[in-house]
């Protein structure tokens, strides 16, 4: 009994700077804000459940100001690298969308495919990391790309987790309430006030969003998480307009 409590002392003694070590090789940042942006993980459905997940499909429907017409948007989002697949439709409109490195930024408008520039195409490589969703399975899997720190927020009474990249720049932020729970998402592009987290199986997440100035919002309508990587030829331009980037 007596070499059996040496040897069980011994395995958790060789085990305690292998837990450590793995922790150090996490986010970065002020542990403080790491702390709380698991808690937000927490409270958004666990940390394990989002850990094992690799891509999401929801479903939103969009109230743009710009529009006459609200629109559907069904989204595929890759969690695992910068990729995204949209396709929105109206009673007037039909628009597919997609961004990745390997089928750059494209769509096809009531039929008609186009490229987006380059520089629409770098803006949405440097901006998919800091997408939402994309940086709550960082946050549960632990990915030292992102760096956390606590800033100001500009709601009383609240301070933003702020996420930085490799560059050390300021790519995007979300404020947390009481509860830890999400009420503002932001990037350097965008931001949304965010509604009451829902339940979608397993998964919460905020009900609603509104754009900054108050005129766009969106309902969202079903979530799905998927512990499967994505159709990757999803995000390559359909077959019947070619694969030429030119």
């Amino acid at each position: 009994m007596k070499l059996f409590l040496i040897l069980v002392g011994m395995i958790l003694f060789l085990w305690r700077p292998t837990v450590a070590q793995e922790r150090t090789n996490g986010v970065l940042g002020d542990p403080l804000a790491i702390a709380e942006a698991e808690a937000m993980v927490g409270t958004m459905g666990g940390m394990e459940i989002w850990a094992q997940l690799q891509s999401v499909h929801f479903v939103h429907e969009w109230y743009p100001w710009y529009r006459i017409d609200s629109y559907v948007e069904n989204e595929i989002l890759d969690l695992t690298g910068p990729r995204s697949w949209a396709d929105r439709k109206s009673e007037i409109d039909h628009r597919i969308r997609a961004y990745s490195p390997e089928g750059k930024h494209w769509s096809v408008v009531n039929g008609v495919f186009a490229y987006a520039s380059e520089e629409i195409f770098e803006n949405a490589m440097q901006r998919a990391p800091f997408n939402f969703y994309r940086i709550v399975r960082a946050i549960a899997v632990g990915d030292p790309y992102y760096e956390i720190r606590f800033g100001e927020g500009d709601i009383p009474q609240t301070r933003r987790l702020e996420f930085y990249g490799p560059d050390g720049v300021l790519h995007g932020w979300i404020i947390l309430n009481a509860r830890q729970e999400p009420i503002v998402k932001a990037t350097t592009q965008y931001r949304y006030t965010l509604g009451p987290l829902k339940q979608f199986g397993n998964l919460r997440v905020p009900d609603w969003g509104v754009y900054e100035n108050g005129t766009t919002r969106y309902q969202m309508i079903s979530l799905k998480g998927n512990n499967q990587p994505p159709d990757y030829s999803l995000f390559l331009p359909p077959a019947e307009f070619g694969t030429n980037n030119e």
